[in-house]
């Protein structure tokens, strides 16, 4: 058994967030003698401006046998690098009951993100987190997705030729404290080994520290036979 990352996010604009938490996520794994793959998407084209895409990262304690599989078929780890996705796709397929752990990039309230996810998507998480990303990280500019200088830049990191080399740090920007909020929500792997890995470790840092979950009880035993009780959810704010 092994743990299935899934980082949502949009073409061009977005992807480098989307492939530094699977890359970080991927290499502090590996670190921790775990057995671990950082997969790229090759069933989305990340070259589309505000398409949709996906980084898939795999880690367990046994060796991964599907891994030309480009998809994660099951993922249990979800994060949303920017809140309208929530809205967009059912991006918990496959997930197990009250197995998923959702990360969202957003300073709303938790309880009004959840609103918009149906009953069966919220049937399959044990904890929804939500991190003030944008918030929280270095910012670089005005906008929160362009923590670039100039076009060069954009052309560089923004584009997943493959086998080209990063030229800005892998984990910095909101990709930080979202990677923060992952992996101390998580609680499977040690939030100070995962910041050796992420070059903006104090906003890693406050991500792990500074955001909110939901987190869902299992079903209770039904009070009569075919009547089954409302999971129950409770909201817990991190400092």
């Amino acid at each position: 058994m092994y743990h299935e990352l899934t980082v949502w996010s949009r073409g061009i604009i977005m992807d480098k967030e989307a492939r530094d938490v699977s890359s970080c996520v991927a290499t502090a794994a590996r670190a921790l003698g775990f057995y671990a793959d950082n997969v790229s998407d090759y069933v989305d084209d990340p070259d589309r401006t505000n398409c949709l895409v996906r980084r898939y990262a795999r880690f367990g304690d046994q060796p991964i046998v599907d891994r030309f599989v480009y998809e994660n078929p099951r993922p249990d780890w979800v994060v949303l690098v920017e809140e309208t996705i929530i809205k967009a796709v059912d991006f918990l397929r496959g997930t197990p009951e009250r197995g998923g752990v959702l990360v969202i990039n957003s300073k709303r309230d938790p309880e009004y993100l959840l609103s918009f996810l149906p009953d069966s998507m919220r049937a399959r998480l044990a904890k929804f987190v939500v991190v003030d990303a944008v918030g929280l990280a270095e910012q670089r500019g005005d906008s929160p997705w362009m923590f670039v200088r100039n076009l060069s830049e954009l052309a560089l990191d923004r584009m997943s030729t493959e086998g080209a080399e990063e030229r800005l740090a892998i984990g910095m920007g909101i990709a930080a404290p979202l990677i923060g909020a992952l992996v101390a929500a998580a609680g499977e792997l040690p939030v100070d080994a995962v910041a050796e890995v992420v070059a903006d470790r104090d906003a890693m840092l406050r991500g792990a520290g500074q955001h909110s979950v939901v987190t869902f009880a299992d079903p209770a035993p039904a009070g009569k036979p075919g009547v089954a009780q409302a999971p129950a959810a409770t909201h817990v704010a991190a400092r």
